[in-house]
């Protein structure tokens, strides 16, 4: 049975309605309730007790994540030792810490950003902890997808569809994604020129799979192309490695 499936009605209604608004910041009742394919009679009491407890704030006719959301994902980050073990790791290398260096998780075809890292460089690149992305279009996701087992990463693969045309340099369909996943696979880091951003190079460099139910891990850094160099390709890469092995394995 699916974790979706097992949940209550009345749980499983919040969750979709958490989605809906992540999706989309502000939505009326009607926005909603179309959004989520149920009928507004089977979603309003819910939208009042998530109101009243602070998941969703209601402003006039339209609905809001709610203030609570943060302070949960802050104690969750908090409480996330290899969180704290990045931020550490990061601080320490020599190279990679002068750049922007992120944390992410592999959350089904998406990558789910947990922790960044700032360094000294005056133009900080990176998207907002919490923010998703397609993991196609992303150094990071391509590494956690060059490490799935075969089976899982077929199957991933074979929902994907059209992939996000977000640069010219973006890949046009599966085919070239798993080239560019044999070839991450091959050499140990993945790397994103411009897929997602016009002048932004990105390298990761996944966490080893403790086993194939485990969530999948990877951590990068990005910097402009212009500043890219085949020499500091490797020191980055090197440092990321490093990084890897500082963090525990989850």
């Amino acid at each position: 049975m699916s974790e979706e499936k097992s949940l209550s009605p009345a749980v499983n209604r919040a969750v979709l309605i958490l989605d809906a608004l992540r999706d989309e910041p502000r939505l009326s009742m009607s926005e909603i309730s179309r959004r989520v394919g149920l009928p507004k009679s089977s979603i309003a009491n819910i939208l009042g007790a998530m109101d009243q407890t602070g998941l969703i704030e209601r402003s006039n006719q339209t609905y809001t994540l709610g203030r609570r959301l943060v302070e949960f994902g802050a104690s969750y980050l908090t409480e996330h030792s290899t969180v704290a073990m990045f931020q550490s790791g990061a601080r320490q290398l020599e190279v990679a810490g002068k750049e922007t260096v992120v944390f992410a998780e592999l959350v089904g075809s998406d990558i789910l950003y947990l922790a960044r890292h700032y360094g000294t460089q005056p133009i900080r690149l990176t998207n907002d902890i919490g923010n998703r992305m397609p993991a196609a279009a992303t150094a990071l996701g391509q590494a956690m997808l060059s490490v799935l087992p075969g089976d899982e990463l077929d199957e991933l693969l074979s929902g994907l569809g059209e992939l996000p045309q977000l640069t010219k340099k973006s890949y046009k369909d599966v085919e070239q994604l798993r080239e560019a996943l044999v070839l991450a696979a091959e050499r140990g880091y993945a790397v994103d020129d411009e897929l997602n951003t016009e002048g932004v190079i990105c390298f990761a460099v996944p966490l080893p799979l403790r086993s194939e139910f485990d969530s999948r891990y990877a951590v990068s850094v990005t910097m402009l192309k212009a500043r890219h160099t085949k020499k500091l390709e490797k020191q980055l890469v090197s440092d990321l490695l490093d990084l890897v092995r500082m963090m525990p394995t989850i």
